[in-house]
């Protein structure tokens, strides 16, 4: 086996990089108070390393007139300017990087475009380090084992690394493209103790295997990530593969932040490496936004996520002291614009179409204010009665289309997303 000259060196960072990872679990049982200084220390650093070193950042303050000294605990944070997806793009790429990364010596990763053109991130060294400790870390607090072999369906090869090939960590990768078929055989050929995939791929696969009457090989950890985990998924989940899923969400520019642990009660924050902000009152919904305090490279602070939540002042009884997130809706785009302003939320759909035994998927789509389309596979006969039954069901009238499909196909790489409106607003009182 050839080791390359880079792989060489994730083998004798190994060592450092699992102390780092017991550092980050560590750190969710620090007091509160020890957090927030520890938060407030870094971005104190961060600000000013972004605003000399970095074209963008220097741009966006002056242009607001916030001076990274104006910043001194989390009191302040709404003093420093947001950082939209909008102002990343128009930016070339080099003018996100910080002075002396070298473009060529990144890795690069984009978005998935699913609500525009994707994003182009280019990662450091350091920053594609860093994000591999944050994501690791997760799996390691719920279980994850060095040991383990993982099977991981997603939309882009995972990177293979060298520590792999010796037999540590070992993985084998499968595309989302892939036949439930090719899935199914790979859990029960390569038996993993680890299974990650989007919660549409695990959902799925439950089905497929279910319907085929197949005993399927139970991993030790079952983590669903990249889309909404669904109660009625993880139902199925975790009768048919006898695991209840992780949830884990992050996003590919900032790496994975928010996670359930053996609890499953809402979301915790991984507070030392990432401030998170619920832009609403404690208890009602509004956007996420986030600050990677790892990445330095190509930095990303108070980053507008397009996603919303609920925050969660309650503690959590695993005795873990990180902040919490209640509820964590996805895209603030994944709801439905009501007469009167306000945004339905995609839950309420869930609960709705959950009543209908016969009905296989459904999605909502908005294309104008005041009406609805509902695409729906499985009740052929019935979408009239759907239609009328959710039109009285909606908190505002709206007129409601229900169309029957054979199936509702997704594009490579785009996720699963139950409702799309694409008229515009404000996700502020959204039910």
């Amino acid at each position: 086996m050839t080791i390359r000259g880079n792989e060489w060196r994730v083998i004798l960072d190994g060592p450092a990089t699992l102390m780092d990872i017991r550092r980050a679990m560590a750190a969710g049982r620090w007091p509160r108070e020890k957090l927030q200084a520890h938060q407030e220390r870094r971005l104190r650093w961060l600000l000013n390393h972004a605003y000399q070193n970095v074209p963008l950042y220097r741009a966006l303050y002056d242009e607001a007139g916030f001076r990274p000294e104006q910043f001194r605990t989390l009191a302040d944070l709404n003093r420093v300017p947001m950082l939209t997806k909008t102002r990343v793009r128009s930016v070339a790429t080099e003018g996100c990087l910080a002075r002396g990364t070298d473009p060529s010596r990144c890795y690069e990763v984009r978005t998935s475009g699913s609500t525009g053109a994707p994003l182009r991130i280019l990662l450091s060294r350091h920053d594609d380090w860093w994000q591999r400790v944050t994501a690791w870390r997760i799996l390691f607090e719920d279980g994850y084992r060095l040991t383990d072999r993982t099977l991981q369906i997603d939309s882009t090869p995972a990177r293979q690394f060298a520590v792999q090939r010796l037999g540590v960590a070992r993985k084998q990768w499968l595309s989302t493209g892939d036949s439930p078929e090719t899935w199914m055989a790979a859990l029960q050929q390569y038996r993993p103790h680890v299974l990650v995939a989007t919660a549409s791929v695990l959902h799925l696969l439950a089905e497929n295997l279910l319907s085929k009457g197949i005993a399927a090989h139970s991993p030790r950890l079952v983590v669903s990530d990249d889309e909404s985990l669904t109660p009625a998924t993880r139902g199925l989940v975790s009768r048919v593969l006898g695991r209840d899923p992780v949830d884990v969400y992050g996003l590919c520019e900032v790496s994975n932040f928010a996670w359930q642990c053996e609890e499953r009660d809402g979301h915790h924050l991984s507070a030392d490496s990432h401030v998170v902000e619920v832009l609403a009152a404690p208890g009602e919904t509004g956007p996420l936004v986030v600050t990677a305090l790892g990445m330095t490279g190509m930095p990303f602070i108070r980053y507008e996520t397009g996603d919303v939540a609920v925050a969660e002042d309650r503690p959590c009884k695993c005795g873990r002291n990180l902040p919490r997130l209640r509820q964590l809706f996805g895209r603030a785009v994944d709801s439905v614009m009501l007469p009167s302003g306000r945004r339905l939320l995609w839950p309420f759909f869930y609960h709705f179409f959950n009543r209908y035994t016969g009905l296989r998927r459904w999605r909502v789509l908005q294309d104008e204010p005041n009406r609805l389309c509902v695409e729906v596979v499985g009740m052929d006969g019935e979408v009239n009665a759907l239609a009328n039954a959710l039109r009285e069901a909606l908190p505002e009238p709206m007129a409601v289309n229900a169309i029957p499909v054979s199936d509702i196909v997704l594009r490579p790489r785009e996720k699963v997303r139950m409702v799309i409106s694409r008229v515009g607003g404000s996700i502020a009182g959204a039910s």
